[in-house]
């Protein structure tokens, strides 16, 4: 186990989970926003209550269309999240084993 080389994999893992759940992050907020607008505009066309108005966004493929963009921009996160996770948990059970070896090692002289 190179110490540089695991630095380099921790910052590449970890800057990638930054990265996808940043990106996540926005889309979500985006969302709200979104629906917004388009329950302003559905009241506007259909004159329409408001509840109705936010039921006409909800259904409207714009807002379906950014809902699924926010889900698989959250998908992708959860899933770097789990690369840097599984980083993590290698470097712990590559320096257990090797601290296990060296122990064995001074038992056996």
């Amino acid at each position: 186990m190179i110490p540089a080389d695991v630095y380099k994999e921790f910052v590449r893992t970890g800057s990638d989970w930054a990265d996808k759940h940043a990106a996540a992050e926005v889309l979500e907020g985006a969302l709200k926003t979104l629906k917004a607008q388009l329950t302003l505009d559905a009241k506007a066309e259909h004159q329409c209550s408001m509840s109705e108005a936010t039921e006409w966004a909800l259904v409207s493929d714009r807002y379906v269309s950014a809902l699924n963009a926010a889900a698989d921009a959250r998908r992708e996160a959860n899933r770097a999240r789990v690369r840097y996770d599984a980083t993590k948990a290698l470097f712990e059970a590559q320096r257990t084993a090797e601290a296990s070896e060296r122990a064995a090692m001074r038992a056996a002289t």
